[in-house]
């Protein structure tokens, strides 16, 4: 399991009070307001990230993604979960993709974007849906299904992280501004 959390620390609390000057009771819901549109934006920005990376479907990644936990005026952070196990080779690049029992070569499988790898003993059957195998013995079975990264393992991965981080600091910092121009003009117009 994964979490991605935003979190304010006393310091922005501060400053957000300082810039709301009379009206700072409003700290906390202008926070808040923030922090939701900023989990929204880390929760696109995940599947982005991950998918520039690794060959895998949105859906795929959306599956393994908890909904997000929005923040309030009394609890002022947000977070993604991101929980599941192994995904199968199957879900990412294979090629070929065809059942052939006579195949010569090994199937080339792609996790990442970078690179392709060649899978010995690795076959594709159709059990329930095309599927890859390998044997565990000599014999003809058993055999069992290949598996590639979990979503947690692939939102482990450094610059997936770094970047997930940097594009939520960015939209906090936005939102924050606008939600403080927004309680300022309201307060202005009132007067």
């Amino acid at each position: 399991m994964t979490n991605l959390r935003v979190d304010v620390d006393k310091d922005m609390i501060v400053d957000v009070q300082k810039r709301l000057g009379d009206m700072y009771t409003k700290a906390p819901n202008v926070i808040s307001k923030a922090l939701n549109r900023t989990i929204t934006n880390v929760n696109s920005n995940i599947k982005k990230e991950v998918r520039e990376r690794y060959h895998i479907k949105a859906g795929d990644v959306s599956n393994n993604l908890n909904k997000p936990v929005r923040s309030s005026a009394s609890r002022l952070f947000a977070e993604v979960k991101s929980t599941g196990g192994p995904i199968p080779l199957d879900k990412f690049k294979v090629s070929p993709k065809t059942v052939n029992p006579n195949r010569k070569s090994p199937i080339k499988i792609a996790v990442k974007k970078e690179g392709v790898k060649k899978v010995m003993g690795a076959f594709v059957a159709d059990l329930n849906g095309k599927k890859v195998f390998e044997r565990t013995t000599d014999a003809r079975l058993p055999i069992k299904r290949l598996f590639g990264p979990s979503v947690p393992q692939m939102l482990g991965d450094e610059d997936v992280q770094e970047n997930v981080n940097t594009k939520a600091l960015e939209t906090l910092n936005k939102r924050l501004d606008h939600e403080i121009s927004r309680i300022l003009d309201k307060g202005r117009a009132k007067a």
